[in-house]
């Protein structure tokens, strides 16, 4: 293979993975600006029974990325249509486990 033909090739590939980071990335963007500022996380808790304090006990890292996880959520409009039950969020939310685990129902 020529020099051209594998700069060629390296080129390709950098620009694919640019093209993925840039989706990833405006994806995300579009995800933040759309949303309405409601933090469904806290409302998650509010629902199982756990006030929002319970987060400040030991689980401040977990907290913070469960935060994280919910302000980039894809599902929150089933999050909106959840009922309230305490079973069921399990199929949708990335944070089912910490939730369960911060209200202590697993």
């Amino acid at each position: 293979m020529s020099t051209f033909g594998v700069t060629s090739a390296a080129l390709a590939g950098l620009l694919i993975v640019m093209g993925l980071i840039l989706y990833g990335v405006l994806a995300a963007t579009f995800r933040i600006v759309r949303d309405d500022g409601r933090l469904r996380l806290a409302e998650m808790l509010r629902r199982q029974g756990t006030p929002e304090q319970a987060l400040d006990v030991g689980v401040g890292y977990q907290a913070a990325i469960a935060v994280r996880r919910c302000m980039m959520c894809a599902h929150k409009a089933q999050c909106d249509e959840w009922s309230g039950a305490k079973r069921g969020m399990e199929s949708f939310c990335p944070n089912a486990d910490f939730i369960a685990r911060v209200t202590g129902s697993r």
